[in-house]
């Protein structure tokens, strides 16, 4: 029987030409099981014509942030939604079609695999971006990392902030804070659409023998036992040693036990991406940063 093979990219964040270049690649090498773990679109200049990939390549996409932006509003993470961002959204918000704002409502926040008899989930993290955005960030776990950007040095506390996910404490905190704000505010969508629909269907992260997860933007592999993390690199950024000019992506090759794990990179149009984020009207050009194009 022939081995299973998919591919996996993430955080496309709007930018068409890298994630274009990513699936085409796909393509040409017979993979039709493919996965996004999220943040399709928010603050790169094509976010329609992203979601219009996804479609045409049969993409099956997690929700990030970004998309629980659209589907639960602003209000949710008011706490670093500064004006700038709350324009950025609004402008994405206003490049979409109502069929792909629906499509995004339908996204789930998690997907289960078994490959190889080994068990794994597919997020865009493994803290709840829906309600888990402070005190366990993509921030918190990469200062736990002694050198971030390779993964290849880390300490036991790196992944020791996912424990946090569906843990008594953290039931307690949704109770707490739907009860204290009221359920008509829109504060506590986040905390509700958890409650109703929570990540990983309330098991533990230790219930997965890996997990694949995107939003830390850049490549961090945690091997630690008995749950492997792995981080991979946002399709179309480039940090650190990363060549500013290949896109990212994953494949997983199911083995008699377990499954092999492939970064892929892949030559795109770097300059036409470069005119197409300095030729946009988006009030917020935050994705300049992210592509590294002062360097």
């Amino acid at each position: 029987m022939e081995k299973r093979k998919i591919a996996i990219f993430t955080d496309a964040h709007g930018l068409l030409e890298p994630t274009q270049a990513a699936l085409e690649d796909m393509k040409k090498r017979g993979i039709t099981e493919i996965y996004s773990l999220g943040d399709n679109i928010g603050v790169g200049p094509n976010p329609s014509e992203v979601m219009d990939l996804l479609d045409e390549y049969g993409v099956i996409s997690i929700a990030g942030n970004s998309e629980d932006y659209v589907v639960l509003g602003t209000e949710p993470f008011r706490s670093y939604f500064h004006a700038l961002k709350k324009q950025s959204q609004l402008w994405t918000l206003s490049k979409l079609s109502e069929e792909q704002i629906g499509k995004i409502e339908l996204f789930p926040h998690y997907i289960e695999l078994t490959i190889g008899g080994k068990k794994i989930a597919l997020c865009h993290f493994a803290n709840d971006v829906r309600i888990d955005f402070g005190i366990r960030s993509t921030w918190s776990y990469q200062n736990n990392f002694d050198y971030m950007g390779t993964g290849e040095q880390y300490n036991d506390e790196a992944y020791r902030q996912f424990k946090y996910t569906n843990s008594p404490e953290q039931l307690e905190e949704i109770e707490y804070m739907i009860n204290k704000y009221g359920k008509d505010s829109p504060f506590v969508r986040g905390y509700l659409s958890a409650k109703k629909n929570p990540l990983f269907a309330r098991k533990k992260v230790d219930f997965y023998d890996a997990v694949i997860q995107g939003h830390v933007h850049w490549k961090l592999y945690d091997e630690t036992q008995p749950t492997k993390y792995y981080s991979i690199r946002a399709v179309g950024m480039a940090y650190r040693q990363d060549p500013v000019d290949t896109a990212s992506y994953v494949i997983l090759e199911e083995q008699e036990e377990g499954f092999k794990m492939e970064e892929i990179l892949v030559k795109y149009d770097r300059e036409k991406m470069i005119s197409s984020i300095l030729s946009s009207d988006s009030p917020d050009h935050t994705i300049e940063k992210f592509v590294s194009l002062k360097r």
